[in-house]
């Protein structure tokens, strides 16, 4: 009987909490990119138009780090210093855009934009999602809800295709992290609010894998900001966008996320993280991790209704859960790592 130990358990959630990223422009003019993109020790010239939901620290990565970047370690959208709507800083205002307009995002890479140098190696640096509720002044407010319910059809993309990375032997200096993201043309005058994700976490249900117009269910997401763009030139006046699937006549959201935990919780994993002890649905323990095309499930601590580690989807609650500790522990991490 082969054990999957808890030490190995504690490394692969570590290498998960260890990742971030967050999104430093809406709205950026890059005049050289392809040229730097060919040329990565040339200086990227690049300036900011519209920027994220309170960029107070905009620049400095160590302060960034700490105090904006967000792992979804509560059950809101937007982290605490982001969730008022048209929340702009000094010198930081939200973008402004028309409909159908191309919007240049940036994002830090912090060593995740390579998979034969970046951290950790060989590791799928995953996805950059755009979500969106279809109409003015309306706000995502719960994490839970930043599913295919309301992504923008088609704004999907590798989180480090469109990267200026400098290559110094073993080394890695990322410059710029770039997602090109088109505004739909069915979007109303007024404030939309926005959520950029990294999803960056191995998803326990499955997904199609490299059509940006089919929403990746194989990934969670693991990082995310919030962002307003106000649009103006707008001629449609419809009281939402179709597209997005939470609008669309018939939509059941309690069927939806039932329909998720049926698929989650009915799978066969590994009792204990150990071959030879599978179980299958409502026989396992309930909190469930996904570990590298394997499943394994473990119970609560022992007189609580807590999982064990960080990550687990919990089978009775029916809902993902992240250990706000360990999620946080990042950013000490990398201050140490960077002074």
């Amino acid at each position: 009987m082969k054990l999957f130990t808890v030490p190995a358990v504690l490394a692969l959630l570590a290498s998960s909490a260890a990742a971030h990223s967050w999104l430093e422009c809406v709205d950026t003019k890059v005049e050289n990119k392809e040229y730097a993109k060919a040329h990565p020790s040339e200086t990227v010239q690049q300036t900011c138009k519209g920027f994220p939901r309170n960029k107070v620290w905009n620049g400095d990565w160590i302060a960034e780090s700490s105090n904006y970047a967000y792992g979804f370690s509560t059950e809101f959208a937007c982290r605490d210093n982001q969730r008022q709507p048209g929340q702009v800083a000094p010198n930081a205002p939200m973008a402004t855009a028309s409909p159908g307009d191309k919007l240049t995002l940036r994002f830090w890479g912090n060593g995740h934009s390579r998979w034969d140098i970046g951290s950790p190696n060989h590791r799928d640096p995953g996805l950059v999602r755009i979500f969106w509720a279809g109409k003015p002044e309306t706000e995502i407010v719960y994490a839970k809800d930043l599913t295919e319910k309301y992504w923008i059809p088609g704004a999907q993309g590798n989180f480090s295709t469109d990267a200026v990375t400098e290559i110094n032997g073993n080394n890695m200096n990322e410059k710029a992290n770039y997602y090109e993201f088109q505004l739909p043309e069915k979007i109303q005058n007024g404030r939309h609010m926005m959520v950029w994700s990294w999803a960056w976490k191995p998803a326990m249900t499955e997904g199609e894998h490299g059509n940006p117009n089919v929403y990746d269910a194989s990934w969670d997401n693991a990082w995310g900001t919030c962002f307003d763009i106000q649009i103006v030139n707008s001629k449609y006046t419809e009281a939402a966008n179709p597209d997005i699937l939470a609008n669309q006549a018939g939509y059941d959201d309690v069927k939806a996320t039932k329909a998720k935990e049926t698929a989650i919780c009915s799978k066969t994993c590994k009792r204990g993280g150990m071959a030879g002890q599978e179980c299958t649905g409502a026989d396992c323990p309930p909190c469930w991790y996904k570990n590298e095309g394997s499943v394994n499930c473990f119970d609560y601590k022992q007189g609580t209704t807590e999982c064990p580690f960080a990550g687990a989807f919990d089978c009775k609650a029916g809902v993902s859960k992240r250990d706000e500790a360990a999620v946080q522990s990042h950013a000490r991490k990398h201050r140490r790592n960077n002074f």
